[in-house]
């Protein structure tokens, strides 16, 4: 489906890609947008509208710097990270880019949604060209089914617009736009920022997950979706180890500190409570452990987040282990030390915590 109208605006895409040790799927992608009319001299409407980015922080791709294709190594600073580089590498481009595609490495797609994406942007209606525009994700492994349209974060209990929607011929019609989807982001397996905002905007060194809740949170603009702009992906129910579950509690933590200050302290002290508990009562310590470290290094923080070295801290997590003792001290440390830290000091009143104190 076609947007294009009179008032057709000069768009150029930059897409920043992160891997790390998923070369196959890469390559493939890589190759596969190549292929596109982005790339083909004889294309009026498309060539030279599309460069692709990659940022590989396992330094095994071949580095290149073409006309369009762009590959850097960078050490292992996690999908943040690397989508940083990416950014950072699209700013110092000589390209004058209107907008940046934030994209997994391991997502399948079709040439069609770059091509309804572009020609949607060439004719955004002026009142949303500032708004980003989600891809909606498709279950890997249920073609035909729709897992999310769009994020709303709600605080971190987490719900999806369209969730589980089958998809049909009759009623998926490609190039439809929905302007009012009411959520609150799009995930990074596909979403597209103006460059306007992704030029003053750097991404927060969350290293894994959350990194894109809390850069679609700070647009503050609501996400565009459009049926046919959409990836496949595996769902994350299938991606879940202890290890994330230390992410899982620090960067939710992080983004209500940033964006929700106003949060019942009490009511997020118990969350992550009933969080433990549910691990400790399974004997799951090491999982217990990596909730408990969580809340304690969210409690030192946004510029401990900063100037710590995610690649090496990341490490020294992997190597972390809990026990029932350990973990049945550490949990009242963090406790303690997340109580003192929302009242301001150890002399106040213990009246209601604040949890805007924190970050």
């Amino acid at each position: 489906m076609c947007f294009r109208g009179e008032n057709v605006k000069n768009i150029n895409i930059a897409v920043n890609i992160c891997t790390y040790h998923r070369n196959d799927f890469v390559e493939h992608n890589i190759s596969k947008l190549l292929q596109s009319k982005f790339f083909d001299l004889t294309d009026r409407d498309y060539y030279g509208k599309l460069h692709i980015f990659v940022i590989d922080n396992g330094c095994e791709l071949e580095c290149h710097d073409g006309d369009f294709l762009h590959v850097f190594h960078n050490k292992n600073t996690g999908g943040s990270g690397g989508f940083q580089r990416g950014i950072e590498e699209i700013r110092n481009s000589n390209i004058d880019f209107s907008h940046v595609i934030f994209m997994d490495d391991d997502v399948k797609f079709e040439l069609d949604a770059f091509y309804i994406l572009y020609d949607f942007l060439v004719s955004v209606p002026e009142q949303y060209e500032l708004n980003p525009v989600a891809g909606r994700m498709f279950c890997l492994d249920k073609p035909d089914i729709q897992y999310t349209a769009a994020e709303i974060w709600n605080y971190g209990d987490l719900k999806h617009v369209e969730y589980m929607r089958k998809i049909t011929p009759d009623d998926y019609c490609y190039g439809k736009v929905v302007y009012d989807s009411g959520a609150d982001y799009g995930g990074w397996w596909f979403c597209c920022f103006p460059m306007s905002f992704v030029r003053e905007n750097d991404v927060l060194p969350f290293f894994i997950h959350c990194d894109d809740v809390e850069y679609g949170l700070r647009c503050g603009r609501t996400p565009i979706i459009i049926e046919g702009v959409h990836v496949w992906h595996e769902t994350f129910d299938k991606r879940q180890t202890p290890i994330m579950l230390y992410y899982d509690t620090r960067n939710p933590l992080f983004v209500n500190a940033i964006h929700f200050p106003w949060l019942d302290s009490q009511a997020v002290l118990n969350k992550w409570h009933e969080t433990i508990t549910s691990y400790h009562v399974a004997g799951d310590f090491v999982s217990e452990y990596y909730v408990i470290r969580g809340m304690l290094d969210f409690l030192k923080g946004l510029k401990w987040l900063k100037h710590v070295d995610s690649e090496r801290y990341h490490r020294r997590l992997l190597n972390m282990k809990g026990n029932k003792w350990k973990n049945a001290i550490s949990w009242r440390v963090a406790e303690k030390w997340f109580k003192v830290k929302c009242r301001k000091g150890r002399n106040q009143k213990p009246q209601k915590l604040k949890f805007s104190d924190i970050k």
